[in-house]
């Protein structure tokens, strides 16, 4: 079976409104825990996509990273989780700006990673 490209696009945006819809209905477990499960599977999708979609693969391998490659490619998701977690518990303004600032920051990763991925191959 073979989805419309519109949709197939769009699938991992869809799930991750659906992990948000979940988490407004209420704070039961099972809730909780398929919110859970369509983030993770949405950031899968995302991170399997970007890879297969690369145009940087030529670079140079032996780069020294802070994390391994798998840490580092969700990390920025794994970010804008803690805010949301942050933003659900706390009513303190000081813990809210700082899972607004999660939010920045997974925002400005992923849209450098995005910007520097789609580049194509240059001699420098």
């Amino acid at each position: 079976m073979e989805l419309p490209k519109v949709v197939y696009e769009n699938l991992p945006y869809i799930y991750f409104l659906i992990s948000g819809g979940l988490l407004v209905f209420g704070n039961e477990w099972a809730l909780i825990f398929s919110a859970g499960i369509f983030y993770v599977v949405a950031c899968i999708v995302l991170v399997s996509r970007s890879a297969n979609r690369r145009l940087d693969k030529h670079k140079d391998k032996s780069i020294k990273y802070y994390f391994p490659e798998l840490i580092y490619e969700y990390l920025p998701y794994s970010y804008g989780a803690i805010g949301i977690f942050v933003l659900m518990i706390t009513d303190n303004s000081i813990y809210q700006f700082g899972a607004f600032a999660l939010f920045v920051l997974a925002l400005r990763n992923l849209m450098c990673r995005k910007n520097n991925r789609n580049k194509a191959p240059t001699l420098f």
